[in-house]
């Protein structure tokens, strides 16, 4: 049996938070089919993407704001044109690129 501190110290250390909140946001279909496109496409307009993936611009648009709080994306506005990118900042999400795409 654990004593008190030899429990406390472990659940201290097991602190998953980001990662939970990373597969279950990729666990969307668009979603992964989104971060899988930037992984390999470094740059992509939202309208390209919607019109890749056969939804509306709205729903890409609800997804890619999805994608961006858990600061998995970035966006970048060129004129009336938003890009969405993957940032590289996110070790998550980088070594889901690297491991597994």
């Amino acid at each position: 049996m654990l004593t008190e501190k030899k429990t406390a110290k472990i659940r201290k250390a097991f602190n998953g938070t980001d990662q939970r909140v990373i597969f279950k946001i990729l666990g969307d279909t668009n979603r992964y089919r989104i971060f899988e496109m930037l992984s390999k496409e470094p740059k992509l307009a939202v309208g390209d993407m919607a019109k890749i993936l056969r939804i509306s611009i709205p729903l890409a648009s609800q997804h890619l704001k999805i994608l961006e709080q858990a600061k998995i994306l970035k966006k970048e506005k060129v004129g009336q044109k938003v890009f969405y990118k993957l940032r590289i900042d996110n070790r998550i999400a980088q070594a889901i690129i690297h491991d597994v795409i």
